[in-house]
């Protein structure tokens, strides 16, 4: 008992300076094309807004895709408006990304822009956005196969 008092202490200590974490996600199992992948997470597309323009410019979705945009800025004070999808969004100066998910429902070319007056070349400041319908969008690649092991060296040829 008396070397059971030290011990408790200790495991008491530990305890409030290690809380209980929750556990680490488990892995997905790839079960399908990126229709599959795509019902249960957004696709996630990160744009840089920088003076005077968008990093990429151009954003490739396919109707029914969920997208999630993450919106950072490299300068200043930026926005952007996507008016057919209803999105508007300041991006403030900072470390902080922005984040706006939708789904693109309709296929076509729509045009994004800043919406903060950012300096002279503001109204330069545009991309698009593309969205392909179902059947004409690129087929879905699935995950890259685990390389092939080495073949055997061949076996030594006899010598007459």
């Amino acid at each position: 008992m008396r070397y059971l008092r030290p011990f408790t202490i200790a495991l008491g200590v530990v305890c409030l300076l290690y809380p209980a974490t929750p556990a680490a996600p488990r892995p997905v199992a790839w079960t399908g094309g990126a229709a599959a992948w795509a019902a249960d997470e957004p696709r996630v597309i990160e744009i840089v807004a920088r003076r005077f323009g968008f990093e990429p410019s151009e954003i490739q979705v396919t109707v029914g895709e969920r997208v999630r945009l993450v919106l950072r800025t490299a300068d200043g004070l930026h926005g952007l408006e996507l008016k057919k999808f209803k999105i508007a969004k300041e991006i403030p100066r900072g470390t902080k990304p922005v984040t706006v998910e939708f789904t693109a429902s309709e296929a076509g070319r729509f045009p994004f822009l800043c919406s903060e007056y950012c300096g002279d070349g503001h109204d330069d400041m545009k991309g698009t956005l593309i969205v392909l319908a179902a059947d004409a969008a690129p087929p879905a690649q699935a995950p890259p196969a685990p390389p092939a092991p080495p073949a055997p060296p061949d076996p030594p040829t006899p010598q007459n």
